[in-house]
């Protein structure tokens, strides 16, 4: 139990943060890595060493993978509708926090980038979306990405690569859009 804590658990908000990426959905975010620690501490004794991090990454995309699964299932039945009769929108309020130091602009232009940047991830396919906030934001490196999507590093690399090109043509399309 104390090896769990020592070993796993300081890596719960990156978790969450890989899960929300994959997930688009907070809730579910919240749901998937609470499943993801089930399972983590339920089968502590198979882990063998090595990085943490990318054994409990592991963990969390099979999680988001059958979530997923379940959603479509449930999604053939039933729609979540908000109190207008529309779609549920994603809550993103308080997802990142100004500090104390920021003016009330400069935390609005950081806030407005941020979800720029969250915007552009989510209309990213799952493969390079999943890929791309690895490296990116979890600052993974590729041998870890490899450990964690079991592909391999030559593969990590290349799907990083056009990863990024979509990224930047769709950051670009917003531009545009903007203009």
């Amino acid at each position: 139990m104390h090896r769990f804590q020592d070993v796993i658990i300081p890596h719960l908000d990156a978790a969450y943060n890989f899960a929300r990426f994959l997930s688009r959905d907070a809730e579910a975010a919240q749901d998937i890595v609470q499943e993801a620690f089930l399972r983590a501490y339920r089968n502590f004794e198979t882990y063998r060493g090595g990085d943490p991090r990318s054994w409990l990454f592991a963990i969390v995309r099979n999680c988001c993978h059958v979530w997923r699964q379940q959603d479509r299932r449930k999604a053939r039945f039933e729609r979540h509708l908000d109190e207008t009769g529309g779609a549920d929108p994603d809550e993103d309020e308080g997802y990142q926090v100004a500090s104390e130091e920021d003016s009330p602009e400069t935390a609005m232009i950081r806030q407005t980038e941020q979800q720029r940047v969250r915007d552009v991830i989510s209309k990213l396919p799952e493969t390079m979306r999943e890929i791309i906030v690895l490296r990116e934001l979890e600052d993974l490196s590729y041998r870890q990405i490899a450990e964690i999507i079991d592909a391999p590093i030559g593969t990590v690399m290349s799907r990083l690569a056009r990863a990024r090109r979509e990224f930047a043509d769709i950051w670009d399309a917003c531009n545009k859009s903007e203009a």
